[in-house]
């Protein structure tokens, strides 16, 4: 196949995420609007499309397969913090908008970006060579593909809101006394025994040695009964305290899409209970059929969202005094750490650990030899722009949105470009390894 092809077939795929998307920025929706569709998007059409790809496109021993996709993820991720992190010393940003740019970085627009260009490449006729072997087809090759870039969104929606947030927070300030806190009772005299002015009891339940020094062994044995029974709640208020912590951190990304993944992966791990999904004629499937069809409206109600996004206007730019404040040069070279990161630096990272495992470890990925799809996939799902969550983690941290508006204009404007050439270049690579 020609390399024009190649071109071709990408800018095919991407016609569908420009068009719908500029429309979206021409209606000029007000920002009441886009959360309106936001919220349908989030809350509905996203988890339906999550959904039904996986239960349709996944099982049991291909999900095993695809371990080593979340730790790829990961790295991916870390290689580009590291690139923020050199870059943004060499440009000498300031650490907080440096922050801003690693989350810019490390997370992308998979769900938005991915499905419809996947679409876009299965539908067209060149793309052939894409397919696993006789018996398959472009759509079963599409929702596959999907299935497999739904792993990577796991990992996203995980990671996105916990160490994303993380990330960005500006550092606390420690306090010397934490970890030293000492509780302080107490103990009221009885008429047989004269009363202890203070005992100081450590969190471990423990006696503090000066007060027990002073005490002959009857007393002693009274009161470390005492302590005891003061360290029983102690320890409960300390479990209550981590489980308020764990969930704190847990519920944030506990999304209605990531419920929906979670809720697809168990049914998937379960093979009678989505063999009895999926079977037709049931009012199961009737079920799942309904849940396919308000998928099928995700990706076009998404991407008039995005555009309608980026035509938002700005808030006034914060004073020269604020804490947030980036002048104009540093963001400009801040916009140019992220494009680099997103469009090269990931993309060639990404392709070559793929490259290296299929030419010399295919056992850990042995679908990468039998389904060039997950290539393309996967190669697709590190070229992508960054997420358009970057701007809602920035306005719910309340700093650096302009900034964080001003590097998605620039990265989505430059992004249909630069995608169009990487497509073109995984379709390349990935008929090399299906001729091989």
């Amino acid at each position: 196949m020609a390399g024009l092809e190649y071109v071709v077939i990408s800018t095919q795929a991407l016609a569908k995420v420009v068009v719908i998307s500029a429309t979206g920025y021409m209606l000029g929706m007000d920002k009441a609007g886009l959360k309106l569709l936001a919220d349908v998007s989030i809350s509905i059409l996203t988890p339906a499309l999550l959904f039904a790809k996986i239960t349709k496109s996944l099982d049991r021993q291909m999900l095993g397969e695809l371990w080593l996709v979340p730790i790829l993820y990961v790295v991916l991720g870390l290689v580009g913090l590291a690139w923020t992190r050199w870059g943004g010393q060499m440009m000498r940003l300031p650490d907080g908008f440096r922050r801003l740019c690693s989350v810019a970085v490390f997370f992308s627009n998979v769900n938005i970006m991915l499905i419809p260009i996947i679409q876009g490449i299965a539908s067209s006729p060149d793309s052939r060579f894409l397919l696993r072997d006789q018996e398959d087809t472009p759509d079963a090759m599409a929702d596959r593909s999907i299935a497999y870039g739904m792993i990577i969104s796991i990992m996203n929606n995980l990671l996105r809101w916990s160490v994303g947030v993380a990330i960005m927070t500006p550092p606390r300030s420690k306090s010397s006394n934490a970890l030293n806190t000492v509780d302080s009772f107490e103990l009221i005299g009885t008429a047989d025994q004269p009363p202890v002015q203070q005992i100081n009891v450590r969190h471990d339940g423990l006696l503090a040695p000066t007060a027990v020094s002073a005490m002959t062994g009857e007393e002693t044995s009274q009161i470390l009964n005492m302590a005891r029974s003061h360290s029983k709640p102690v320890a409960d208020k300390r479990w209550v305290a981590l489980l308020k912590v764990v969930w704190g951190a847990v519920s944030p990304c506990l999304t209605p899409p990531m419920c929906s993944v979670l809720a697809a992966v168990f049914v998937v791990l379960l093979p009678p209970l989505q063999h009895a999904l999926l079977e037709r004629g049931t009012y199961a499937f009737s079920i799942w059929a309904s849940i396919e069809t308000c998928g099928e409206a995700c990706i076009p109600v998404t991407l008039l969202a995005l555009g309608g996004q980026l035509g938002i206007p700005r808030d006034a730019k914060p004073a020269e005094a604020s804490a947030s404040y980036v002048s104009e040069r540093k963001q400009s070279l801040g916009v140019v750490l992220v494009l680099v990161g997103r469009f090269l630096v990931a993309p060639v990272f990404s392709c070559g650990a793929l490259l290296a495992i299929y030419q010399y470890a295919p056992w850990l990925a042995p679908l990468l030899r039998s389904d060039p799809a997950l290539f393309l996939t996967l190669a697709i799902a590190s070229a992508t722009p960054p997420a358009i969550s970057l701007l809602t983690v920035a306005q719910k941290l309340g700093m650096y949105e302009n900034e964080a508006a001003n590097i998605l204009s620039w990265a989505y404007a430059i992004g249909v470009v630069a995608l169009a050439a990487e497509v073109s270049i995984f379709l390349w690579l990935a008929s090399l390894m299906h001729r091989a």
